[in-house]
């Protein structure tokens, strides 16, 4: 068997922290800071699972299910090579200054390929590492506010993505009002908004549900 926490304490842990929506600030944070913390189910033979009492056993099954349930992205050529571009534009873009214009990025396919969480786990990554290279806090801070540092803004586009519906989408990701605003409004608040909060990557995930 392999050391580490117990089938009980794993399956506490995840009835406790229920995932929060990743497209708000908060529900980033968490999915950022969590996202390799599960313990899989250790793996044993069957005699080792027949000396188990039965609450061990018990325990020790609905971990395995835990674990199938919560299996990591298997990487695979096509998706190792998404990551490197998107790591790519990502870190050109945080480092780029002398222009307005910034390149964006599709990753376009198929559902339950991967596509989501394989950006999200390239923009968690940069956003750890960018955290850390500036201590926690935002280098482009207004002095007297007090708004929060979020390096990456993920925000799920509606059904029927339109540019108002996209930036109240995108306000919403920061908690901001956006009621009665028009559409000029809602542009230049989505502009100030990612400047305040330091935004260096917004990940538009588009589905298309129809």
């Amino acid at each position: 068997m392999t050391d580490g926490p117990g089938s009980a304490e794993v399956l506490a842990e995840l009835l406790e922290n229920k995932p929060l929506r990743r497209d708000t600030f908060e529900g980033w944070q968490q999915f950022r800071t969590t996202r390799h913390r599960f313990v899989p189910a250790p793996v044993i033979t069957i005699d080792q699972w027949r000396t188990m009492s039965p609450r061990e056993r018990a325990l020790h099954d609905m971990h395995r299910t835990a674990t199938h349930v919560n299996l990591p992205l298997q990487e695979t050529p096509m998706s190792l090579k998404v990551s490197r571009l998107v790591n790519r534009r990502i870190s050109n873009n945080a480092w780029k200054r002398n222009s307005s214009t910034l390149s964006g990025v599709m990753v376009n396919g198929l559902g339950y390929h991967g596509k989501t969480e394989t950006t999200c786990e390239v923009a968690a990554a940069f956003e750890d590492r960018w955290l850390t290279l500036h201590d926690h806090l935002n280098p482009r801070t207004v002095p007297g506010t007090r708004d929060l540092h979020a390096p990456v803004a993920y925000v799920q586009t509606p059904v029927t993505a339109k540019p108002k519906s996209t930036c109240q989408a995108v306000l919403d990701f920061f908690g901001a009002p956006t009621k009665g605003l028009t559409l000029p409004q809602l542009v230049r608040q989505v502009a100030q908004s990612a400047k305040d909060h330091g935004v260096q990557a917004l990940i538009l995930d588009f589905t298309d549900r129809g």
